[in-house]
């Protein structure tokens, strides 16, 4: 089984690069022959990276987190299952592109530095561990997404301002659907971290009644929830501007980031299982 692993582990990040090309080409040259590629090519990836994943987690009997480089590939294959169930339903293609960039660095970076890590935290194994952090980790790659369509928004609206009618423009979603994608995405991030809380506090309640729940990351996670909340309000009640709306999901990424790098590599935690 290993050798099946390391296999799909190298054919992935050639997989990656070949969507970021077909989805590249469609962006600045438009050709229909692309078009069944594509969608045929996103969803073997994710196929592909699917086993991948289940492969790495039987041979062990563990969600495969327990590095950096494994979480890395976790993160990919979840930001391309939110970008897919997107695409598929508003039918808009030409922000693949932008999306598949991270994703090819971060499934790049990772099939060069993973390791097949035989002494891992037990706490891997535990089921209520699994789902917790599959929760949060299909929350954090949506809001990641939505973050990415934010950044498009705020992009594109400038070009508009300065009058800047190039490609960017020409091939962009409207404002309007920029920043629907902006809230779809936000609204599945929002209802994985949601889940994820709910099942860290019954967990962490169950294993430890008398124990301090709050540490700097449950800080943060709650510090997203509350941003992206403001901005499912802010379009569905509040009718806020896409603009405002934009820089909401970047201040959101930006605590995504401190949560997930700095918190977890340098500050004192119990969400730190190595």
């Amino acid at each position: 089984m290993i050798y099946a692993i390391e296999i799909l582990n190298g054919l992935l990040p050639i997989l990656y690069g070949a969507l970021l090309y077909l989805y590249g080409r469609y962006f600045f040259r438009t050709p229909k022959w692309a078009l069944p590629y594509m969608k045929f090519l996103l969803l073997f990836t994710l196929g592909v990276h699917f086993i991948e994943l289940l492969l790495r987690g039987m041979m062990f009997d563990r969600l495969p987190v327990a590095s950096l480089f494994e979480t890395l590939t976790v993160l990919a294959f979840c930001i391309t299952l939110i970008y897919y169930y997107i695409e598929s339903r508003l039918k808009i293609k030409t922000t693949g592109f932008f999306i598949l960039i991270l994703v090819f660095l971060l499934q790049g970076i990772s099939s060069i530095f993973i390791d097949i890590g035989w002494e891992f935290p037990e706490i891997l194994r535990n089921r209520m561990f699994i789902f917790h952090t599959s929760a949060a980790m299909l929350g954090y790659s949506a809001l990641i997404v939505s973050t990415l369509y934010a950044i498009m928004y705020l992009m594109l609206f400038y070009k508009i301002k300065n009058a800047q009618f190039d490609i960017i423009y020409g091939r962009m979603p409207s404002l309007e659907e920029l920043n629907e994608m902006n809230f779809r995405a936000a609204g599945i991030g929002f209802l994985f971290l949601t889940l994820a809380i709910a099942l860290g506090i019954i967990w962490r309640k169950a294993i430890e009644p008398g124990a301090f729940h709050f540490d700097i990351k449950v800080i943060a996670a709650y510090s997203i929830w509350i941003i992206y909340g403001l901005v499912i309000y802010g379009k569905k009640i509040g009718h806020w501007a896409g603009k405002r709306l934009a820089y909401l999901s970047l201040s959101g990424f930006f605590v995504i980031l401190f949560s997930m790098i700095i918190v977890t590599l340098f500050l004192n935690t119990f969400h730190r299982f190595g």
